[in-house]
């Protein structure tokens, strides 16, 4: 883990990690981080919001509504920041929201291809704080806003989020990777073993996040999150007050350079794009990713609270 030596946990934080850290997993599942990294950068951002914006967060999650209209009886960030992937196959479902498609080989195409009349995540989250921040918006929109943005910010720090190479890493298949103590330390993710049906888009998504927050069924242990949220305090300020266009920037430099970068997997444009392809990833690679995830979690939450200050102040 990144950051500084942990300080002794606020009272509030364990009351609000308690609701974080019991995530039921779902094998497969294509969104960023899975549940278990969307409900921990949703921790994050619940203990680094401003009480100006801590108490209009409560009062927009007061009734809540489900997938199906129903009181959800969630209300922190954490409980809520996977309900934008509970809707899908829904009406309100808006898959091209939750990434920006954008290209890792020269001469990709621009904004216009991978983002066309803002259909995309950078273009989503500033869309959506901007309803969030507006007070003659009713609150079903302002609430409904609001769990997008806490759902896409997290999307945006996925490396693979940011990247159209083989469909942001969906039609790379891994082989294998790491230790068999590796392994085995993520098989409670339903990922004990890399299998023909996984991707590196759902490696990352899943196994990384339970290898980098050791999880344990299912449960991210109350350190891993405490590291997380000092590494979030720490974060430079300038850093953190960059906007969606660099964290997508960013995101995308860090497929380029590292996620995608694997050998047997380029530009070469002599290859079939829309061919599947299998590696097998190191031990060096692994070691390296489980950084990454931490770096880009605790990054997203600090994020998130920022945006969410400035918009509910």
């Amino acid at each position: 883990m990144r950051g500084a030596a942990a300080r002794r946990w606020p009272r509030a934080f364990a009351k609000s990690a308690a609701l974080a850290v019991f995530v039921v997993l779902a094998p497969g599942l294509a969104s960023a981080w899975g549940p278990v990294g969307h409900r921990a950068v949703g921790a994050l951002a619940d203990q680094l919001l401003s009480p100006a914006a801590q108490a209009a967060v409560a009062d927009l999650l007061a009734e809540d509504r489900d997938r199906d209209g129903q009181l959800s009886g969630r209300h922190s960030l954490a409980e809520v920041s996977d309900w934008a992937d509970e809707i899908r196959g829904g009406p309100g479902d808006h898959p091209r929201w939750h990434y920006d498609n954008r290209p890792i080989c020269a001469g990709g195409q621009g904004p216009q291809s991978w983002c066309a009349r803002g259909q995309c995540a950078s273009a989503q989250i500033s869309a959506m704080l901007a309803v969030l921040a507006d007070e003659h918006r009713s609150r079903a929109e302002r609430n409904e806003a609001l769990k997008w943005v806490v759902h896409l910010a997290a999307d945006l720090h996925q490396p693979l989020h940011a990247a159209d190479l083989a469909e942001g890493g969906n039609r790379i298949r891994v082989a294998s990777y790491g230790r068999s103590q590796e392994r085995d330390s993520a098989s409670e993710y339903g990922h004990g073993r890399a299998r023909e049906s996984e991707s590196l888009h759902a490696f990352w998504d899943g196994p990384l996040v339970a290898l980098a927050l050791h999880t344990r069924g299912g449960v991210i242990p109350a350190r891993s999150l405490q590291q997380l949220l000092q590494a979030a305090r720490d974060e430079d300020p300038a850093l953190v007050a960059a906007g969606p266009e660099q964290w997508a920037a960013e995101s995308n430099e860090l497929a380029r350079s590292f996620a995608l970068n694997i050998e047997g997997i380029g530009c070469d444009p002599a290859q079939d794009p829309g061919a599947t392809r299998t590696v097998r990833l190191s031990r060096a690679y692994v070691t390296h990713a489980k950084v990454v995830v931490e770096d880009r979690l605790a990054l997203a939450g600090a994020r998130l609270a920022r945006v969410l200050n400035e918009a509910l102040k």
